[in-house]
């Protein structure tokens, strides 16, 4: 990785066009865009104040920071990580290395559960379980959008949960926070709705990832050699912790669906699948009659 980059002109116009060209040499997708959204970042402004300053010179430890910014991004750390912020559901997300940056199609679980929970279960007392809950993005904004429901948040990183909790305080909104490997903090316990997006990535997926994806933690990516190995476990406990009348809801991998629902109905539930936006499955709701 270099450790500096110089430029020829420190106009900020002209910074632009250099660390989108720097960029593009590195292989990132949409280096223009980038390069004003890292500058924006350093400089704390939006991207309109950043056209409108376009003239103003800009030095010293700004100008080191964007060369710092630029040289990470084009060694393809993920520009989440760099900005420390994702959006999700509408609300900024606090993110670094520590956590899977959240996926716009983690959002259809998030609708998926309000649209089904809040008419289900109206006026009554839900408890919500997320199980691998990594930035807490599936718990907070489940939290923000229903706050009638009660939402424990279980991880098994410890460094997770502190991003969970950041987030959680960021939003105003009260987790249950447990740490510690899917049902095992939550033993005996019984819960509304248990939703997860758990690692689906397997071994040979994995190896054609993008550099961005194979920067953040393999934790809480990898799902074993064939990517289904915690669906197994959550189909084999889940009965345990729902109550009656509640559901499972889980992401996918887009070839997941078939096999997935059939963990499931092997366990005596019914299953349903649901795709995203593209067309492709994303979603197996379980529930049992």
């Amino acid at each position: 990785m270099e450790t500096s980059l110089t430029f020829n002109s420190v106009r900020i116009l002209d910074l632009l066009i250099a660390g989108a060209g720097y960029l593009e040499q590195k292989g990132v997708d949409f280096p223009r865009v980038e390069a004003d959204l890292l500058l924006s970042h350093v400089l704390g402004v939006s991207r309109v104040d950043l056209y409108l300053m376009r003239e103003e010179d800009i030095s010293g430890e700004k100008l080191r920071q964007y060369a710092e910014l630029l040289v990470k991004r084009g060694d393809r750390e993920p520009l989440a990580y760099l900005l420390k912020t994702r959006e999700f559901m509408g609300l900024d997300f606090y993110v670094d290395q520590r956590v899977l940056i959240p996926r716009p199609e983690t959002e259809l679980l998030v609708e998926k559960i309000l649209e089904i929970g809040k008419t289900r279960y109206l006026g009554e007392q839900v408890r919500i379980l997320d199980l691998g809950t990594g930035s807490g993005a599936i718990a907070v904004s489940l939290a923000y959008y229903w706050p009638e429901a009660s939402l424990t948040a279980v991880d098994i990183s410890g460094k997770a949960l502190a991003v969970a909790e950041e987030n959680a305080r960021r939003h105003k909104v009260k987790l249950d926070l447990r740490q510690g490997n899917l049902f095992r903090p939550v033993s005996g316990e019984k819960f509304t709705i248990i939703a997860s997006n758990p690692p689906y990535v397997s071994q040979e997926e994995y190896t054609f990832c993008s550099p961005e994806v194979k920067k953040e933690p393999t934790l809480a990516l990898l799902g074993g050699w064939d990517g289904l190995e915690f669906y197994r476990e959550i189909a084999l406990r889940a009965g345990e912790y729902l109550l009656p009348g509640g559901f499972i809801i889980l992401e996918i991998g887009q070839a997941q669906g078939p096999k997935v629902a059939e963990l499931f109905r092997d366990k005596g539930f019914e299953t349903s699948i649901y795709p995203d936006y593209a067309g492709l499955d994303r979603i197996v709701l379980a529930e049992k009659k």
